[in-house]
């Protein structure tokens, strides 16, 4: 029988939310996760689960609870976002790819509920992704395996600009830019970058 297990992290990406214990229709998935925090995959058979989040250490009410359909042999990243001043999630399809493969590849992801629309480059201003907006997914870009610096530039604000610099990208892995945080606020803009599928 083909192994038809899945897998799945959580991302707690609101930055004003308390921290949350996470719950799939029963079993606890992550506690305590704070703004920025991800869980490490974990494997799950597919099918439809509820999905219920509470803040850390209460489990009177919870914040959000939602179905969520876990399909086979996938690997996911469900983000937790805010979305019309609400809690909400965004569930993420991770690359899943098996086998030789001779680059490596980015994706950008914008989580940042107050900015504008962002832009992400190499310092030499070859736009990798443009115009990118909130809880837009952008595909892989294929790239030759390096450590790389990049710009990200917002949308109608010229000169402002925020640099990922040595970042490290190996042959044959995944990668996803997350832009999380808040402009101009506290916690302020920043990014986490993570490796799919792993």
């Amino acid at each position: 029988m083909p192994n038809l297990q899945s897998k799945i992290r959580f991302l707690h990406a609101i930055p004003t939310a308390p921290a949350v214990d996470i719950y799939l229709s029963g079993d606890v998935l992550g506690k305590n996760l704070k703004f920025s925090d991800i869980t490490c995959y974990e494997s799950i058979s597919p099918g439809k689960y509820e999905l219920q989040l509470y803040p850390a250490g209460i489990y009177d009410k919870p914040l959000i609870s939602k179905d969520i359909d876990i399909l086979p042999n996938t690997t996911s990243t469900v983000n937790i976002i805010t979305l019309s001043e609400a809690i909400d999630i965004f569930v993420l399809n991770d690359a899943n790819i098996k086998g030789e493969i001779t680059s490596c590849f980015l994706r950008f992801i914008h989580l940042s509920p107050n900015a504008p629309l962002l832009s992400l480059s190499l310092p030499n201003d070859i736009n990798l992704f443009g115009n990118v907006e909130y809880l837009e997914t952008t595909g892989y870009y294929p790239l030759s395996p390096a450590i790389y610096d990049f710009k990200v530039s917002f949308s109608g604000s010229s000169g402002l600009y925020k640099y990922i610099n040595n970042s490290t990208l190996k042959n044959g892995k995944f990668y996803t830019i997350y832009i999380i945080g808040l402009l101009n606020k506290t916690p302020t803009l920043g990014y986490l970058l993570l490796e799919d599928g792993a």
